[in-house]
């Protein structure tokens, strides 16, 4: 594959201050990449200029936009030089998005890598080190509408940066039967993060199967009816969709993999109430 660099692209937007978004769950399996991911090429697809940030050591989106290549650290920069170096050019780490050999037209990703889990543990006694990925945006904020951050699925270093930054968090609910496992983990972390009772969050069901209708009306009426969540309780479900994880396997997007999966429009319905909120909440 060609090395792409297009880097003139990123030219600052006016009257522009990017929205940070973190998607969070302290329980893996939720669904976090294929949201963010799939979120992320929507808002691209409507127009936003959006840079996605791996800050999972796994490096699952990073092999989803950066055509398979889980171990980026091979090939050019990632999350892991702005952890490493203060002083490095966050810019030199932001490539476009690709789906296979095609370029992803407003759409950027700083890739991740496996190696980034022994990057956090070596940044452990670094002071401020909640803010070494906000200190390196500060850069970037102009030139982009939404900066998406994938997080781990453990509290660890890259999601207290998220946590510390971030103007709003996504939390995908699945339907399992440790669905609401993490939930109240994740909120009371966004609350000691943050020194205050953080209210710039939204919950949704993905993954959801109408079939499993028990535990479908268990999970409304207790996210419904939380003194902490119902007010906070998106409409939007993503559906259960074979498409979704196939998509992954074959590292591309979902609109690349099947242009007429229904989970697109979930999708497209999540980008909007998503941007009504950051509206609300703006004001």
């Amino acid at each position: 594959m060609t090395e792409i660099s297009e880097q003139s692209e990123l030219t600052t937007l006016p009257n522009t201050q990017a929205k940070i978004v973190a998607i969070m769950n302290n329980k893996g399996g939720a669904g976090k990449t294929s949201t963010i991911t799939n979120l992320a090429m929507t808002l691209a697809q409507a127009g936003r200029r959006v840079l996605l940030i791996d800050g999972d050591q796994q490096a699952n989106s990073t092999e989803v936009m950066a055509n398979g290549k889980k171990y980026y650290a091979q090939y050019g920069h990632t999350i892991c030089d702005l952890y490493n170096n203060p002083r490095f050019d966050i810019m030199d780490a932001i490539i476009p998005a690709v789906s296979g050999d095609d370029k992803i037209n407003n759409l950027f990703i700083i890739p991740s890598d496996p190696s980034f889990e022994r990057v956090m543990e070596n940044c452990l006694t670094r002071h401020h080190r909640e803010k070494i990925l906000s200190r390196h945006l500060q850069s970037v904020m102009e030139k982009f509408d939404y900066i998406m951050i994938d997080c781990s699925p453990g509290l660890n270093l890259s999601t207290t940066n998220a946590a510390f930054m971030a103007d709003h968090v996504i939390i995908p609910v699945d339907g399992g039967s440790f669905a609401l496992t993490g939930l109240d983990v994740v909120l009371d972390y966004l609350d000691e993060i943050r020194e205050t009772r953080f209210t710039q969050f939204s919950v949704f069901r993905n993954e959801y199967n109408a079939a499993k209708k028990k535990m479908n009306t268990y999970l409304h009426e207790q996210l419904s009816s939380s003194e902490r969540t119902r007010d906070n309780y998106l409409e939007t479900r993503i559906r259960t969709d074979e498409n979704i994880s196939q998509a992954q396997v074959a590292c591309i997007p979902l609109y690349c993999y099947n242009k007429g999966s229904l989970a697109l429009n979930d999708y497209r319905s999540l980008m909007r109430e998503l941007e009504t909120v950051l509206s609300k909440e703006a004001q």
